[in-house]
């Protein structure tokens, strides 16, 4: 008789091909049903993969946004790194800002619309461009170049709410308005209101 011969499963590797069809498929019922109505059975299905190969390259549907945030902080702060030493801190701030205009328009507003939704963690989360805010107001206030009186923590919230209230609007209006212009707008006030007299 002869012996049965037990054909190995098909291995699928973690390859950057494979992580890029997984995030863009994602990306796409995700901007139609949004993060939380979006299932990693559909992904794979729509995909054509097989679900083991989704867990082979990313641990939960919350990493495929994890990438984005990932390369947000490297963009931003790359960018801060070389343009705003020498600057005072609110010079600094003033720089953060326009890249991060940049980031969301370059991100783009479809998937912006996937990044809010209510129990996202990043948005609480102490990131890269978070601790570089915190550096620079920290020695904006040892300077005396931003105000003593507001704690640190309070301006750094501030600062966020208005960034990120500016991106969602953005988002809700769909894209009706300059939203490089309207953050460097709303910098201007922001920056006048923490600056040291």
């Amino acid at each position: 008789m002869p012996k049965e011969t037990i054909k190995p499963k098909r291995a699928y590797r973690r390859t950057s091909e494979t992580q890029q069809i997984i995030f863009d498929t994602a990306m796409d019922i995700m901007r139609e049903k949004g993060f939380q109505g979006t299932t990693v059975r559909e992904i794979c299905a729509s995909a054509g993969i097989p679900v083991g190969t989704f867990y082979n390259c990313y641990k939960s549907k919350v990493d495929i946004l994890r990438r984005i945030y990932d390369e947000g902080d490297a963009y931003i702060c790359n960018a801060i790194n070389r343009e705003a030493e020498g600057r005072s801190a609110i010079g600094q701030l003033r720089v953060f800002s326009e890249y991060y205009a940049r980031l969301n328009e370059r991100t783009g507003i479809d998937v912006l619309r996937v990044l809010f939704y209510p129990t996202n963690a990043w948005f609480s989360m102490n990131r890269p461009m978070q601790i570089f805010i915190r550096r620079v107001v920290d020695a904006g206030q040892r300077n005396g170049e931003v105000r003593r009186e507001l704690p640190a923590d309070e301006i750094i919230d501030c600062l966020f709410d208005i960034l990120r209230g500016i991106c969602y609007n953005w988002c809700v209006c769909d894209g009706a308005f300059d939203l490089s212009l309207r953050i460097r707008t709303h910098m201007d006030l922001f920056c006048a209101a923490i600056e040291a007299k």
